[in-house]
């Protein structure tokens, strides 16, 4: 059991980071108002489109899979309590 949610928790938290990557770097090209940048991405934005569809597939499908089943149940209860924690603790501070 808790092998089990160790490994969900660890599964859900590099999935969600990719998942955050793909959205991050579509947001700053965006917004970017920079000098003009010396390396252009192939196929942007439609790389990371696909790069945080796919992340998301993976990350639904986890719920269809035995061994994967709480990764998604347990993720996601962890982000709850990290968000409430960060806004009952941290929030108020700033």
């Amino acid at each position: 059991m808790a092998f089990g949610l160790m490994m969900s928790l660890a599964i859900f938290g590099a999935m969600f980071a990719w998942l955050m990557i793909f959205v991050t770097h579509l947001f700053f090209r965006a917004r970017y108002d920079g000098p003009a940048l010396s390396f252009r991405m192939v196929l942007h934005p439609f790389g990371s489109l696909l790069g945080a569809g796919l992340m998301a597939a993976i990350m639904i499908t986890t719920a269809f899979t035995n061994e994967f089943r709480m990764t998604l149940v347990y993720g996601l209860a962890f982000m709850v309590a990290l968000v409430a924690t960060y806004l009952v603790w941290y929030r108020k501070r700033g």
